[in-house]
This record gives C-alpha cells, structure tokens and sequence, in this order.
C-alpha cells in the first residue's frame, strides 16, 4: 500500500515547508472526527507502533497486528496492557509500506486455534530472513527484492505456541509498496488473500528496473535481463500473469482462494484444473493493490477497496469467487474507468487486447471508484488532492445504528483521514452508489476497518489508537477533554488544567455541564470547575483525570500523564542542515544529540530516527510516505529516494530519557529539481511521460536522477494523416526511461507519415460528402456472413485486375475468397487472413433488420465509381453503437472510405482498422487501428501509384429559398450553411440561395439569422442527397418567435453555480423534484420537475431518461420539456447535477447545473450547462468549460417544448453553434 499522508500537524507543515528545524515537546491530543448527528469516535487502545489489522474473538480478546511484526492480544475491550502474542520481527520486511499487513482468526477460534498472518517476508525468492534487516540502501530503487508470506500461528491462551506453518512463500516484491494485502475467511470457510503488483509507484513499470536487471525473473527474459515493450510481462504487468500460460504463474495484484490447512487451491476453485498451483489458488486478478478487502453478509461476495496510482481508487465487487470465468480487473492497462495512460502508451502486448470499444479481453469494471481531484461527496470536508483506498467493512442487517446503515459498506481513505458509508437505496439492496454519506471526516490515519463487538465500526489508526464509533440514539454523552500548562518540571510543580474545550451535543446540556478534577488518580475529587489547578510536590508519575458530567448524569472521562520532579529532554538535529538539497542516489549523512536536565547528554541508546518522504500533490498539499525506523543510534546515512516531484524528506529525532519523556525535533530537505521539457516533431502530438499524456510541448519538474519511463504514442493523426513514431533525441526506444540530468533538457519525439506504402499507395484524409448507395440492396443480414458480388468493371488493385469481390458484414471487402468473414480484427499489414482487402470499417459488425449493406455504381466510363455502403450497422454486443461506412472502388484504381452516423469514440474506430493490404500480407497502409480516428464526412484517400489523374467527381447544385415560417414571405440576409465543408451563402432580397459545382453526397443545409444564426432566425435545417443536375430545398425560419410566442436571445451570459448536489448519478438517471415557485412553460405553471442526467428537465412525467435526442417539437415524450443539452450523458465521481434557488420573490431564479457530465462513451469530453427558470416566466440556458464540436452541441438538442409535442422553440439539433460564457433566453409573449 502507497502510504499516503498529508502532514498532521498544521503547525508543522508550515514550518517544514520553510525548512526551519521544529522542535516537538509532546505528543498532540488525540482529535476525534466529524460524525453525523448521534455518533461519537473513541479511543479503545493506544500506545501502540504502527498497528495495521485488528480482529475480534468469539472470546472477548482483541488481536492486533503491527506493521514491525509484533502481535498484540488483549483480554478485553477494557484490558490496557496487551500480551505479545508472537514476534515476528526476525522474518518481517519493515521498511516504507512493506511490513505484517495482514491477519485473520480461524472460524471457530479459539477452539480452532490458528492465527493466520500475511506478511513481506524479508528474504529473496528462494532465500531466508532477515535479508536486509529492515534497511534497505535505496529501497525504491528496484533492488530491494523480497517476497510475500503466508503463515498459521497456533494459540495456547495468549501466546503462540509451536513454530510458524509457512502455506504459501511468493509475491516477489521489487518495490517497497503494493506488498501483500488482507486475509479474510469466507462464509464458505475458504481463506482468501489479497496482494499488490510489487511494482513501481514512480514510474511505468513493465520490468525494466533493477541492477542487477529483472530481479523477479519475469518473462518472456531470465533474471539479469532487463525487459522491453512491447513483450515484457514484468513490473505491474505481473497482475495479469494468469493470461501468459507459457510460464510459471505469479501471485502478485491478485486475491487467491486457499485450504487454510494446506495452502492449497480448493477443489472448487474456477481454474482448479490448471498445472499451475498458483493459478489454481486465483480468483480475481488484474489488481494494483487491493490493500483491504470484506465479504458481504450473507453472501461469499468479495468486495476489495484497491489503491490506485495517480487517478482513481477503486471499490471492486468479485460477486462470485467461484463463478467459471475469473475477473480481470484491468490494472495495469486499465486505472478506474479509464485506459491507464503510462501503460497505454508503452504499446505492450497484453494490455493492446483489453483497449478498444470491444476489447478482446474486457476487464470487471470497478463497482466504485473515486477521482483523487474530486470529493466523494460533494461539498464535505473531506480533501481532494490525493487518495489512498484503505479499508472497506460491511455493515451487518442488525445493529444499534439506524437502519438505513442496515448493508452499508464503509470504506476509508488514509491520505484524505476520512470515511464514508456507501448506504443501499433499499432495504436489503446493494450499496448504492449514487447514496454515499461522508460518515467520519478528520479520522485518524485508518489502515483498517472492522465490525466489532456490538455491532460498532472499528478501525486502526496507524498512528498508534483503535478507535470505535458509538451510536447513541437519545441522550448524547458529553465528550471530556481539556489543556494544561505543562505536563512535566521540576518539583513544586504548578499544573493549571482548563477543561473549557469538553462539549454536549445535546441543546439541553449546552452550559450545564458540571466538572471534577482528580489530579492523583487515587479515586477522590480534588477540585470543581471548568478550570482548576494543582501543585505536584512530590517527584513522581501521576495520572490526573477529568470526569464531565450532563444533566442526566452521564459522565465522561479524560486523562494526562503528569510527571513531577523530571524535565523533558532536547533533541536537537546537528546536520545535515535545513538548506541541505538531495538528488536521487545522494548519500545523506545525518546525526542528532540531546540534552536533559537531569541526565545530561543522553546516550545514542535513547534516540530513535524516523525518515519520512513527504509526496505532494501540489506544492502545501501533501501526504506521507513512511521510509524508515532507526532506534538507539546518534546518527546514520540514507540513500535519496527515486520518487515524483513535487515531494520532501523529512528526518525527524525523539529523545526519550529514563523517566519516559520524550522530545521530537525535524528537518525538512528539499530535493534539486530539473525541467525536461518534451517536443514533438510535427507539433501538437500526444506524449507520455509517467502515468499521463499530454500534447506536446510540455514541460515537467522532476528530481535530479528520478526516473521517468517516457512513451510515443503511435500511430497518432497529423492534419488527418496517420504518423509513425521515428526516433528520440537521446536515441532511446519508442518507450523508455529517462534518469533525469542535473541540468534542464529537451526530449523531442520525431514522426514520419505512415500513409504510403512500398507499393507506392498513398493516403490522406479530407472532407468528403458520403456517398448513398441507393442501387442494390444485398442479401447480406445476420452476423459473420459474405456474400460474392461480380464488379461493375475490372479493378486493378496492387498490380492484379479483379472482376469480382467477397463482401462480408464486418466492414470489409476482399478480392480472394477468405473463407472466412474475418470476425477478428487486427493490425495490419499481416499475413494472416484475409488478405487483398480494403477495410471500410474491420470490426464485429450485425446486420440486424435496421441495417443493410448496400451497392451502386456512380458516374459513367471511364470514370466510374462502385460504391459498397454497410448502413447502420452495430457493433456486436453494443446495439447502440451504429455506424454508416462505405469504400468506393473508382475506375482509375484509388479507394476512398468513408463515414456518417458517428456519434462516440467508440464508433469512430476505437475498435476497428481501417486501410488496405495486398494479397500475400506483406504490404499495406493502416491509417488506423483500435484509435478514434474517423470523422463523419471526413473521407480517407487511398491513391493508387501511378495511375490517372482523379476523374472529375459527379457534382450538382443544390438551390432555395429561405422564408418566414409565419408570414411565408421571403427572408433576405439569412445566412446558408452546407456542411460537411462549411461553405455558406447570403440569401438575396427574394430569399434565395445556389450552392454549384457541389460533389454528390450527403449533406446538411442550414439556413439561420443573426450572428451565431440561432436566434432572430430560429435554425431551420434540411438533410439533402446531391446528385448530378439541381435538388431544391427550401427552408422556413421562426424568425425569432415560436408559434405560441417565445423568443430568443443569445449572447454573453454570466453562469450561476448551483450549490446543492442531488443524488442522481450514473448513466440515465432520473429524480423528481419540488419547484421552489411554480415556473411557467408555454403558458401552464408546474410545481414539480423531472431532472434527469441526459441534460432536461421535464414538467410533466417522461417514465424515463431519454438518452436519444431528436429534432424539436415531437409528439414522442418527452414533452413539457426545456432542454440546454438533450444528449447521452453520463454523471460519474467527477460531476454532479445541482440546484439553487438565488433572489428573493417576486425576483427569484431556479438553476438547474449539470456539471462536469460527460458524453457517454468518452469520458474526456465533458461540459457544465445549467437551466435558469426565472419567476416571470423568462428560462435562461449558459454554457461552459465547452473544448470541441460534441462539447459545442454536434451531437445534441437544445430548446424548448410544450406539453403536446406541438409547438417548440429548437435552438440548435447537431449544431456545433454553443460558445463557453454564452447563453440563451427564451422570453414567453406578454
């Protein structure tokens, strides 16, 4: 697990951040979290080291599991001193997030006397402990390899007894996070277990670290040998062993399901039939971390909270462990719901499958994940910034906290300190994600959760403390706490105690509440009051306690330790010093003293050093990454550590001297910062660096001697021509790692166009109308089927003259019998069939009874066209996902394809290759494989070599005449658009217009008035099919008011944010709401509202979200309809849809905010738009954050409706027409 922390000392981060040397006296009062209404957080142990996994006995003991190796038992909820149950600390790997992570007791405990534990074993694959002893050189270098271990501890009362029974030694780790993870039993009685992918959480990993190289000995090399792309399977790629069947599989970045005797798979297991014992134990792979993991009462569900890596945590559901098919859970290809960049763009093999709109290997998407940029829940306390998934607990069906937490899964965040509970929509339900509460705000570093006795949250705080959260359903207790003046010094020792921080929830104790003070612990009071004061005369050790007490008599207490007669000590921190600076690989030499006042100098035996890496988000905001423990040493060296910038060292000193106080001192290092600044060459391509991709040029601030795995994407589009990836400046691979220099550098990216081939084909893409073929319908239906056709001339294609073609439903056309209709697609060229083909559009397609393939023949000798249209056709699996493509064989020997009907990535060719090849494979032209290249009217031109000049294409004239819809008269001045191309006319005094000389095609014509056309001219528009000779198409315009009487203004508007998240999320959502006013729409005031997450809202009930927007007015719901952005839209963890109410009455505005949705199908391409509904009747739309032509309205409606389906004001129907800080307002007739 990434141990990820923000600084928990406010006070301390400010001066760490000035580099200034702080020194710390006293620990700070522990700080209860922020609970809802009802609930209190307390403390049931403290004094613990790094505690990391707490389990409960049938018994009454509590086992509790520290990260040095250490368990702890103790007799009770109430017992303070714990026995030590087993010490494992010999064998335990300590350092960063490795340590003893996981534990669980036997069903049946403790009749069945095992303990299991799960545990970085500090040893090399096939070695023995301790290896490194806790102390690593460098341990995030790639060099300190250890391994994962399993083991069962039997019990005799409080201690273990007999010697440790090792299951399972494996999960080689190379890097010091992402270790093992959780044990669980099931209520199958299986043992389950989870691990991380023990790879890089700096760089993209795939194997290439470590000297010496590949430690892990991953394929498809031996160990020594460093691994490249595309074919490593090392690093993170280790999650997705499991699918590489040729080698030995690995356990890491899964969960495996064992006979908690033996270790064993069980006979049930999905995969127990394998050679492999490993790949029998899995059950769910394709895991970056899945730190924490619980099981669903009353069911063998498995639910995993999984540390991402700079995107997304995520909560993952394994609904049946069993089931036939074992879980791929996409990592590392796949990081939340989005393609993981870094790894994207390594181009490796086993991740290339899992990409695209039907990925060959799909991958479980996460039941819930969360943005690191983003609140959980919108506008709580909770930060953003960074994340750290770090436990997950059900809530049982019976309990003492209300019964909505009745199947409630819990689920906790260590860098942000919070916890939230995921409640069910229903009872009995799922946990619903659209229903997520922020339960504790400001917990204490918790690294576990758990139900325990009684039914009440439990979690570990690694700080130290288990805390419990209580619910109280009537009377709140009062909550004790109080400050003194000094908790140490010399005798006569004078304690003031203040006790003016104690709280009641309760209204009826507020100021009521009575204190009393024993500042001996001997059972007496000694003093009454808010304040109070002691003297202590004798030398000694004191508990001094604080007993609050309400009006009904509830009580509450809260204790300090006092010493008399003892002074604190003083470290101090001699160097390095606070203006020190490190790069990656520095030796940093650092040495302390400290000084008491009764002892003098205190030994080396009484300083203990922790070293801690400070990981910020941004430069203030940042979290922990705890490196190291040195104990009883006066100083010591470490190696600077490999991480991301913007990040910090901290060295932190504690003397303790012999009377037990103890005294803390830092020193913050900063590192030696360089920018590297990435170029491409055209500009303007996408490069990877890390786990983002950005358009070049761009620069990043990285640490001297870091190291950062760089990435060319390829083949990417430059002005719509396919580039090939050439070379980089340092000579380096297309993927490779950088170790950043100490001075500031220039990588750049060169790329030649990959649009020709050694035939002599060219390609190139320009704007070119689609061509219907209207001639023949073939009888060609169904899926994976082909049909022979003979050609309407002989067509030389790649030397040979062909009179016939095999035409087949999955978007190609072949010159040879295939025997087959090429279900799979795939890069070309390849010598695999088929072969001699032109792929239109190669991808699983249906022909369904909405879809046709279609011919015809253009234009006449020489200069003949043969055109094979597959219309409407769906992508298998994805009804939804239809597409119109066609390729045009002309007589001289070129080929176009093209395409209209595009409405997502997905169905611009993020599953699909388009191109031609040759006979044999060998040669060919891929302009694009699995990448959303294709545009509607954007046609691709394969030329052919050396053959004629491009006959002159088939055009005709398209004429007509723009009026008033109301008046019939002429409009003059009105502005014609014909699109694809753009080209525009101005309408004559008559209101005609003439396009000539048009190529024949498919085409929009849009007439409008006014600047933007859409208001004044209403957007009236036509499709029209050119051909040779004239086609007429007249066009009538609102002209600024619809037929009831609405009118239209647009133009700059402010934007109003709407403060008041609603709970509708997902895809299609919907929910009714009250009107704070009744709001008028074509005469009618309604009081209630249908907002749904496909940007309308509706007046009268439409049954449902509709998702497929349409042309204004329609009679199909819905109806009673405003709709700023009808499209299909999607509200995940980044966005929201929102209210306010702002003004006051009569003047009051009603806003309706869909913020930060995205358009289903591409999750980049998101947009905030809001609907105003004013008190006098005006309804107001504004736009921002809008980036492209879909953002811009291309693939949406925007207007307004009446309840009849009769009478509508449309704004704009797939027009690219809205502009970021703009709106439009509709004003009803007086």
């Amino acid at each position: 697990m990434s141990m990820r922390r923000r600084t928990v000392r406010a006070i301390l981060a400010a001066l760490l951040a000035a580099g200034g040397l702080v020194p710390l006296t006293s620990a700070p009062e522990a700080v209860a979290s922020t609970l809802p209404t009802g609930f209190q957080e307390q403390v049931v142990y403290g004094g613990l080291t790094n505690p990391t996994n707490i389990e409960f006995s049938p018994d009454g003991r509590v086992f509790i599991a520290e990260k040095s190796g250490l368990i702890k038992v103790y007799d009770s909820l109430s017992d303070t001193t714990p026995d030590v149950f087993a010490d494992l600390r010999t064998k335990v790997h300590d350092q960063w997030d490795r340590g003893l992570l996981g534990l669980a007791l036997a069903p049946g405990f403790p009749t069945n006397p095992w303990v299991y534990v799960l545990y970085s074993y500090d040893a090399l694959p096939g070695g023995t402990a301790p290896k490194w002893n806790d102390v690593c050189p460098d341990a995030n270098n790639g060099n300190c390899v250890v391994t994962g271990r399993l083991s069962r501890l039997q019990a005799s009362g409080n201690q273990m007894t007999g010697t440790e029974q090792v299951l399972i030694t494996d999960w080689c780790q190379q890097f010091p996070s992402h270790s093992v993870g959780d044990l669980r039993f099931g209520a199958d009685g299986a043992l389950y277990a989870s691990s991380g992918d023990g790879a890089s959480f700096s760089a993209t990993d795939y194997g290439q670290f470590g000297s010496p190289a590949n430690p892990c000995g991953d394929p498809p090399s031996p160990a020594g040998t460093a691994l490249t792309a595309p074919t490593a399977e090392g690093g993170a790629l280790r999650a997705q062993d499991i699918r590489t069947a040729a080698d030995a599989t690995q356990l890491n970045g899964t969960i495996i399901r064992i006979d908690p005797t033996t270790g064993a798979a069980l006979p049930t297991n999905p995969n127990y039939a394998s050679a492999d014992a490993n790949a029998r134990r899995i059950v769910a792979y394709g895991m970056r971390n899945p730190f924490r993991f619980t099981t669903r009462p009353g069911t063998n569900e498995l639910w995993s909270g999984e540390v991402g890596w700079t995107t997304f945590e995520e909560i993952n559901r394994v609904q049946n462990p069993v089931a036939s098919t074992i879980g791929n859970y996409g990592w590392p290809c796949i990081e939340g719901p989005n393609v993981q960049g870094g790894y994207d763009g390594a181009n490796l093999n086993l991740c290339e499958p899992m990409y695209g709109a039907t990925p060959s290997v799909p991958n479980v998407q996460p039941y819930f994940s969360w943005n690191h940029n983003a609140k959980v829940v919108a506008g709580e306390t909770c930060p953003s910034g960074s994340s750290s998934s770090s436990g997950v607990a059900f809530y049982p069906n019976s309990g003492p906290y209300p019964a909505a937490y009745q199947g409630a899964l819990f689920f906790s965040d260590y860098s942000r300190d919070c916890i939230w509970a995921m409640m069910p929509a229903s009872a009995g339900g799922l946990p619903s994600t659209s229903n997520i509460i922020t339960f504790a705000a400001g917990a204490a570093n918790p690294v576990d959760l758990a139900i325990g006795p009684g039914n009440e949250l439990y979690y570990v705080d690694l700080g130290g403390t288990v805390r419990r959260i209580r619910y109280y359903a009537g009377n709140q207790p009062p909550v004790a706490s109080f400050t003194t003046n000094r908790t140490s010094g010399g005798t006569p020792l004078a304690v003031t105690f203040d006790a003016s921080t104690s709280s009641d929830a309760d209204p009826a104790d507020q100021g009521l509440l009575t204190y009393q003070w024993d500042f001996t612990n001997n059972g007496t009071f000694d003093a009454n009051g808010v304040t109070a004061g002691y003297t202590y005369t004798t030398p000694g050790t004191y508990t001094a306690r604080l007993r609050v007490t309400d009006t009904l008599g509830v009580t509450n207490d809260k204790t300090v330790t006092i010493t008399a007669g003892n002074d604190a000590p003083t470290a101090v921190i001699d160097t390095p010093a606070a203006s020190y600076t490190w790069a990656v690989g520095n030796t940093i030499s650092f040495t302390g003293h400290a000084s008491d006042p009764q002892q003098g100098t205190l030994p080396a035996s009484a300083l203990n050093w922790t070293i801690i890496l400070h990981h910020c988000s941004s430069p203030g905001v940042c979290h922990e990454h705890p490196m190291q423990t040195l104990n009883g040493v006066a100083g010591g060296t470490l190696t600077a550590p490999d991480h991301e910038y913007p990040s910090y060292l901290e060295l932190r000193m504690t003397a303790t001297d012999s009377g037990g106080l103890t005294s803390t001192t830092t020193v913050n290092l900063q590192p030696r910062t360089v920018d590297l600044t990435f170029v491409s060459n055209p500009a303007g391509l996408n490069l990877t660096v890390g786990p983002t991709t950005q358009t070049a040029p761009f620069t990043r601030t990285v640490i001297q001697g870091s190291t950062n795995t760089v990435s060319a994407q390829t083949p990417q589009l430059y002005n719509n021509v396919p580039h090939a990836f050439g070379s980089w400046s340092d000579g380096g691979a297309q993927t490779h790692v950088i170790t950043a220099p100490a001075t500031d550098t220039t990588y750049t990216a060169s790329y030649t166009s990959s649009c020709k081939d050694p035939y002599g084909y060219v390609c190139s893409a320009a704007p070119r109308a689609f061509v219907p073929a209207d001639g023949t319908v073939l009888p060609l239906t169904g899926d994976d089927n082909m049909s022979q056709i003979p050609l309407p001339f002989g067509f030389k294609f790649y030397g040979t003259t062909y009179n016939s073609a095999w035409i087949d439903t999955n978007g190609r056309l072949s010159f040879a019998n295939q025997g087959t209709s090429g279900t799979t697609h795939g890069a070309i060229p390849s010598a695999a069939t088929p072969n001699a083909s032109v792929y239109a559009y190669w991808s699983d397609l249906v022909v369904d009874g909405s879809a046709s393939v279609r011919t015809a023949v253009v234009g006449s000798a020489p200069n003949r066209q043969f055109v094979v249209e597959w219309r409407n056709a769906y992508q298998y699996g994805y009804t939804s996902r239809r597409i119109n493509a066609e390729a045009i064989l002309y007589e001289n020997g070129d080929v176009v394809t093209n395409y209209s009907g595009i409405d997502n990535t997905a169905e611009a060719g993020a599953s699909a290759t388009v191109g031609i090849e040759n006979a044999n494979g060998t040669v060919g032209i891929q302009f694009s494989n699995n990448t959303s290249a294709l545009q509607n009217g954007m046609g691709v031109l394969f030329k052919s070599p050396g053959g004629a000049a491009d006959p002159p294409p088939v055009t005709g004239t398209v004429t007509g005449t723009v009026t008033n819809q109301g008046t019939g008269t002429p409009v003059a001045g009105a502005t014609v658009t014909l699109t694809p191309g753009g080209t525009t006319k101005t309408t004559a005094a008559n209101g005609t217009y003439t396009f000539t000389g048009v190529p024949a095609g498919t085409y929009t014509v849009t007439a409008a008035l006014g600047s933007g056309g859409q208001c004044g001219g209403g957007g009236a528009s036509a499709p029209v099919n050119v051909v040779a000779g004239s086609t007429t198409v007249n066009l009538a315009l609102t002209q600024g008011a619809d037929a009831f009487g609405y009118t239209c203004a647009d133009g700059p508007r402010a934007f109003i944010d709407a403060d008041t998240p609603l709970t509708l999320t997902g895809d299609d959502g919907i929910v009714q709401l009250t009107t704070p006013f009744p709001v008028k729409l074509y005469g009618t005031s309604y009081t209630s509202v249908w907002v749904d997450t496909n940007g309308k809202a509706s007046f009268v009930n439409p049954g449902a979200a509709t998702a497929d927007h349409t042309t204004l007015p329609t009679t199909l719901a819905p109806n009673a309809t405003v709709y700023p952005f009808w499209s299909d839209l999607v509200v995940d963890g980044q966005s929201s849809v929102r209210t306010a109410t702002t003004g006051a009455a009569p003047n009051r505005a009603y806003v309706i905010e869909w913020r930060n949705v995205f358009l289903y199908g591409n999750t980049s391409r998101r947009l905030t738009f809001e609907a105003v509904f004013y008190e006098n009747g005006d309804i107001a739309f504004a736009y921002k954050d809008l980036d492209n032509a879909f953002e811009q309205g291309s693939n949406a409606t925007v207007g307004i409706e009446n309840a009849a389906g009769t009478v509508a004001y449309q704004y704009a129907n797939n027009q690219p027409v809205l502009v970021s800080g703009n709106g439009v307002l509709f004003h009803p007739p007086a």
